[in-house]
């Protein structure tokens, strides 16, 4: 009943936060436990150096968005592939995983790609339902492809690995521009996508070397983690640094006047994101002071479910949940009900995580909520359903990734296992 409630309040548009640390709240004062203890219980969860990460990972997104950052990676980008059939629209693909291995945002992907790609693909004679849709679903990248911000709330409310959870979504990441690259190529004419010119040698050089600074910040960031010279942290603020002074200083397309209205937006999105953990650790407690997740554990053992068929369940619950609430109410409220089951069935961590991501992607296409529908429409002036109809063919795609992720677990497992053992 107490779960049910948290979906409908959330359902019916009442903000995550306050559903998370009222409703908890109340069901922890009715089991008898005191508002002081509740407060040290939320202080202890806070105290860790793991959510120090979160606002510089959130500044990178925003100082890289609103330094407009897409359009120097497009340009390195369709120099290499714009030859292609859709040569543009690849390009966008290219260049929006590289972004994603910036921001860790999906909204922010979508965002600073959509601004730039949608225009570009419609002067170019491609089909407006077409670029919005690809954009829209390219634009979830952004937390599949590391670093991203669902693992990281993921490993802390599972208490796993960080750096492990970043690989697990790097292979998977990188088979749906895979996927979506190949489908672009197969439907070019169809949606009115030429291929590009080869550019002279002379272009080729000037556009990726303008790149390199964006480049690197992805490199010295993941490098700095997986080589053992960063903790994660340490890689937050680092990326945080490398992308004010790319902005500031390198491309100079962000001026120091707008710097405060850019570390304000990123502090507003921090702060949010604290409340949300803060009443994710209540909701966690009052999960398991309540039994809920060892009596989930017990009856799925009593049925005999084989780890295939569980999956099956949770993708089919996860699909229906994504048209309804937000990726990260999806997770606080899944994850510590059924990250129990999912140890005692022997199935890896990693590969479930990956699974929730790439469900959450789905419901960032997913009407009515899905929010990725919304910027694109906010981005391009265009009503909800012309994106939603753009989006139909890579959502499908998507939901082909998922049974691939989900019964193949190697792909989310096997980076994690071969670089850190």
């Amino acid at each position: 009943m107490a779960i049910l409630a948290l979906v409908l309040l959330l359902a019916i548009g009442v903000p995550i936060y306050l559903v998370l640390i009222g409703t908890a709240t109340v069901l922890l004062l009715v089991e008898g436990k005191s508002i002081a203890g509740l407060g040290q219980h939320i202080l202890d969860h806070l105290n860790s150096p793991i959510l120090v990460s979160v606002p510089f990972f959130l500044l990178a997104a925003v100082l890289m968005r609103g330094g407009g950052i897409a359009r120097i990676l497009f340009g390195a980008a369709r120099t290499w592939i714009g030859w292609l059939p859709g040569g543009l629209a690849v390009s966008g693909v290219a260049a929006t995983a590289i972004f994603a291995a910036i921001t860790g945002s999906s909204a922010a992907t979508a965002m600073a790609m959509g601004t730039m790609l949608v225009p570009m693909m419609v002067e170019r004679g491609y089909d407006r339902n077409f670029a919005m849709g690809l954009t829209a679903a390219a634009g979830t990248l952004g937390i599949l492809i590391p670093p991203s911000l669902p693992m990281i709330l993921i490993g802390i409310v599972a208490e796993e690995s960080i750096p492990r959870l970043f690989l697990a979504g790097v292979i998977p990441g990188l088979l749906q521009a895979l996927l979506f690259s190949l489908y672009i190529i197969l439907v070019a004419k169809k949606v009115g996508g030429a291929a590009e010119p080869l550019v002279p040698a002379r272009v080729f050089m000037s556009e990726n070397i303008r790149a390199i600074p964006a480049f690197s910040i992805p490199v010295v960031v993941l490098g700095g983690i997986y080589g053992g010279f960063v903790t994660l942290t340490e890689a937050a603020v680092l990326g945080a640094g490398l992308a004010l002074v790319v902005v500031l200083f390198i491309y100079r397309t962000a001026s120091p006047r707008e710097l405060f209205r850019l570390f304000t937006e990123a502090v507003d999105r921090t702060s949010v994101m604290i409340l949300i953990i803060m009443g994710a650790t209540l909701v966690s407690a009052w999960m398991i002071w309540s039994g809920i997740p060892r009596q989930l554990a017990q009856d799925i053992s009593a049925s005999n479910l084989e780890p295939w068929q569980f999956l099956l369940i949770v993708n089919i619950c996860l699909l229906l949940m994504g048209m309804f609430l937000e990726g990260v109410a999806i997770i606080l409220i899944v994850l510590p009900v059924v990250i129990p089951v999912v140890r005692a069935m022997g199935i890896d961590p990693m590969h479930f995580a990956v699974i929730m991501v790439v469900n959450i992607e789905l419901a960032l296409l997913s009407p009515p909520i899905g929010l990725n529908l919304f910027v694109m429409s906010n981005v391009t002036g265009r009503p909800v359903g012309e994106v939603l109809r753009g989006t139909i063919p890579f959502f499908l795609i998507m939901l082909v990734l998922l049974l691939l992720v989900t019964y193949i677990p190697a792909l989310s497992t096997w980076l994690p296992e071969a670089v850190m053992g």
